[in-house]
Formats: structure tokens, sequence, C-alpha cells
């Protein structure tokens, strides 16, 4: 990840569905030139927010032993303009998975509205198979515990896991 977009990640059902929050915040880059004097938030950011969320969610779901690499988006509608402010939650759900590729539907949502929808396929590589992605699988674990939202219940998770 060039740039981490995602703020929190407020609840994942491994293998099923997760679900992602960002804070647009005034401060961000991007403000100071799209669009001057009437920010808006660039689509393809929306769209690396998906990315993103689908990687923690894929990743996690696989114990950190595959990196989802964004091979194609299948569909993306753009319904509203996100601006400073606002918050952006991202359900997205796994609506297929194979041993080589992975399919994530998702919508994110605005101040009670659906602001874009979007599906995303990706390959699923494992990190057995290469050095540079495993040091990724284990940057994208630290990302998960950083910004997951239960750090109690993950604890709990990892503690029966060693019983």
């Amino acid at each position: 990840m060039r740039f981490i977009l995602i703020d929190r990640i407020l609840e994942i059902e491994k293998g099923k569905a997760g679900v992602f929050f960002k804070n647009v915040t005034q401060s961000e880059d991007y403000f100071s030139d799209h669009f001057p004097g009437t920010p808006i938030m660039p689509g393809v950011l929306i769209l690396e927010g998906f990315d993103q969320a689908s990687q923690f969610l894929i990743s996690s779901s696989h114990d950190f032993t595959l990196y989802p690499e964004l091979k194609q988006v299948l569909k993306v509608g753009f319904k509203h303009y996100v601006i400073p402010g606002d918050q952006l939650h991202f359900d997205l759900g796994i609506v297929y998975e194979d041993e080589r590729e992975a399919v994530v539907r998702g919508r994110a949502r605005s101040n009670g509205r659906v602001v874009t929808e979007a599906t995303l396929k990706f390959d699923l590589i494992h990190a057995q198979r290469d050095t540079g992605v495993e040091a990724h699988c284990q940057y994208l674990k630290s990302l998960y515990n950083l910004l997951s939202s239960d750090p109690l219940g993950r604890a709990w998770e990892t503690l029966v896991k060693h019983l």
C-alpha cells in the first residue's frame, strides 16, 4: 500500500464480509487541487479505499498467508460526491473465491446514502511463493492489528488458537 486510506476496521467476518471506515478531512493533500474552492474526493481514491479494505478482508480470512492483488474493476458506479467532513463506511462482501482469485462487491456510504458501488476482482498470490509477497502480507497483518477496532477480541482469538 502506498498510503493508508482506511482509518479503522470496524468488523470482519472472515471469508464473508467486512465493514471499514474513513474520515474525510480537509487536511488531505488532494483537496488542494481537486477542485479548488469546491473540494471533492477523487473517485479513484474511493476505489483505492475499496481495494485496501478488500485486501484486509481477504488476507485476514487466510491468516495473512496470501496477498490479493487487484486485477480488474468489474463494475463501479459513483452516485454522489464526497467532501471534507464526510465519514465513509465501506461495506464489503466476498461473492466468489477459489484458490486463484476472488471477487468482492461493496458499497461506500456517507450521511445515510450510498455514494459508490463497486465490484472488484483480485488475483490471490500465496506468500510462500515469493519473499516480497510474504513481506507485504506481514505488513498487511501489522496494519490490520493497528486499525482493528477490537484488539481484545483479536487477543482472545490468538490465545484460543494457542491452547
